[in-house]
């Protein structure tokens, strides 16, 4: 369900009513407050589709109903007052709840995977949450400190090297090793999750013209370059590194996984080409989690125009994760 202040619930019921009448293809579940749900299903949407009320503890081949929108109510306290376009912090360790069920519903095989819906990382942690985003939140329930933030869509898939950090410390950050892990685990995810036997990978330099063999940098020559050539001796498809900006200008086309350097050298061109389809994929997980690429859009929540497109596309992966899962592993 996400912050509940957000367009979270929206999309999620959205999304819900969407795959309801796809006869029971996908079946999706929200983790999240019943009565939340209700309120913004009646009072905002003003949908005709019924709500399913699941404990739980109910085993969900018994109790999910086809064409309803189905909810696992997970709420501690009432949801009556929440202020829809608001940052909501009492509601942080709920929301904490809702995506900690949905890792455990996964691990235990009971779905086979989730799509989150945004939260605000100032609402979790001055609400008492132990993390403020997905992702930390993900690798302690999961134990892994081997996944990376990967952005896929029909257009483009990009991972990056770095996330969220400041521009100036991202050139320290870019290592062999850094470098060795992104490419290995984008790698495992593309050929196992995503079946692409032999995948062409490019890699985008750091630096303006991507260095001009250290004219405009050294971390090309020093770092990237070398890494490239290591996984070119093992036969992987992969070049670089290739200067940004001449590179989306056309040559991404011309490849199935982009490695970028830093957050806005990949987001920006993602989200022009692929805003409202792309998918946030935390890839290198033994779980499936997904979500879409926006955030909790306060200034539009309550106002029922929220585009759920982004929400869709993140269901719609996991169940193609989960199919490819299923086919590739133990082949």
């Amino acid at each position: 369900m996400g912050d509940p202040g957000g367009v979270g619930p929206e999309i999620a019921i959205k999304s819900s009513e969407y795959f309801a009448g796809e006869n029971g293809r996908v079946k999706p579940v929200i983790f999240g407050s019943f009565e939340h749900i209700d309120n913004v299903s009646k009072k905002i949407i003003k949908t005709n589709t019924p709500l399913n009320l699941i404990r739980p503890e109910s085993p969900l081949k018994t109790s999910y109903k086809n064409g309803k929108i189905n909810v696992i109510n997970l709420s501690s306290k009432s949801y009556g007052s929440v202020r829809l376009g608001a940052v909501n912090h009492e509601y942080a360790k709920d929301v904490e709840r809702f995506i900690e069920t949905a890792v455990n519903f996964s691990l235990n095989g009971k779905i086979c995977g989730f799509a989150t819906a945004p939260i605000n990382k100032d609402m979790m942690l001055k609400g008492g949450a132990r993390f403020g985003g997905h992702t930390e939140l993900l690798g302690y329930l999961t134990g892994s400190d081997d996944f990376v933030m990967l952005f896929y869509s029909k257009k483009i898939i990009t991972v990056l090297a770095t996330i969220h950090i400041p521009l100036s410390s991202v050139p320290v950050k870019i290592t062999k090793d850094l470098l060795r892990k992104i490419i290995n685990i984008s790698l495992d995810w593309i050929k196992t999750d995503f079946g692409k036997e032999n995948p062409r990978v490019a890699v985008l330099g750091l630096n303006p013209h991507a260095g001009e063999n250290g004219r405009i940098g050294n971390e090309e020559k020093d770092f990237i370059t070398p890494v490239v050539e290591e996984f070119q001796n093992k036969n992987e498809n992969i070049e670089g590194p290739f200067p940004a900006d001449s590179f989306f200008a056309k040559r991404y086309k011309d490849f199935d996984l982009i490695v970028s350097m830093y957050h806005d050298q990949a987001l920006i061109p993602f989200k022009l080409l692929s805003f409202n389809k792309g998918v946030n994929v935390t890839a290198g997980l033994k779980i499936i989690r997904t979500s879409p690429v926006h955030g909790t859009a306060y200034d539009i929540a309550g106002n029922n125009t929220a585009d759920y497109g982004s929400m869709v596309e993140s269901i719609k992966l996991v169940r193609k994760i989960s199919e490819n899962r299923n086919k590739w592993i133990g082949k």
